[in-house]
């Protein structure tokens, strides 16, 4: 397994301060842009998928799509680059915590908080979707406040879950079967409409403070995605309004028809 570590150098261009952060199939790092003076986050591929050149080339290809992303909620990719077997992508380095780590320190959401937050992912999502680009794997983890109270959504179609998606009890893969369309979890292809599930979950978690579904492995949570009813969020909270728990319902639809477009 190649780390890299404190001090070494990428492309003669970016220091590596630290690793702050790793997913299913890559390590992401603080660096230093020398040339213009900024701090960035690196995202690399892991070496089990760096062999793989079918993988790579998606790799490169998607975060070539995602760097065409312009949107105030969506993290800036500035550069995709390959060296020494290394396949890497540099983005945006933003200070703050993710949307997962609010809700474990905060709990439930306030109906104006939550609705405020979801404004500001949908944004996101409408504009990558406006771009013909499927994101794969929105969860909370995937969605970064800043101290401002920006919302800042990272990995945009460089999730790849259709082929990494082997329902093992990776924690990159536990993290996102909790927000998993049917559709996808049966193996077919993600489309907007899978997003647009996963949003929806989001929304859910955001106003009762946890995920709908439990279980002790990823394919027994997939299991309740694709056949159980979601909860009543108006159970859990009757103060909140009927319109909330119908846009829920109806983006959590089982079948990907009757949610929203």
């Amino acid at each position: 397994e190649r780390m890299l570590t404190e001090g070494m150098y990428i492309a003669d261009r970016y220091e590596i301060l630290g690793k702050v952060g790793a997913g299913g199939m890559s390590d992401v790092y603080k660096a230093k842009d020398l040339t213009l003076g900024r701090f960035v986050a690196i995202k690399v591929l892991k070496a089990e998928f760096s062999e793989d050149i079918n993988f790579v080339t998606k790799f490169r290809s998607e975060a070539q799509a995602a760097a065409g992303l312009e949107h105030p909620n969506i993290v800036n990719i500035y550069d995709v680059g390959s060296e020494n077997g290394l396949h890497y992508i540099v983005m945006e380095y933003v200070r703050g915590k993710d949307l997962k780590q609010l809700i474990a320190q905060r709990g439930a959401l306030c109906k104006e908080e939550a609705v405020a937050i979801m404004k500001q992912l949908v944004s996101a999502v409408a504009e990558a979707h406006r771009c013909n680009i499927i994101h794969r794997d929105i969860k909370p983890q995937n969605v970064l406040i800043k101290d401002d109270g920006t919302l800042k959504v990272v990995d945009f179609g460089i999730a790849l879950a259709q082929d990494a998606l082997q329902l093992t009890q990776s924690d990159s893969v536990m993290g996102s079967v909790h927000y998993l369309a049917p559709e996808v979890a049966r193996g077919e292809a993600a489309t907007r409409q899978s997003d647009i599930y996963s949003l929806g979950i989001v929304f859910y978690e955001l106003l009762s403070g946890e995920v709908p579904f439990h279980g002790e492995q990823a394919v027994q949570i997939a299991m309740k995605h694709m056949r159980e009813e979601i909860p009543s969020i108006r159970k859990l909270n009757p103060q909140l309004p009927q319109a909330v728990e119908n846009v829920i319902l109806r983006a959590t639809a089982k079948n990907k028809n009757f949610r929203y477009p």
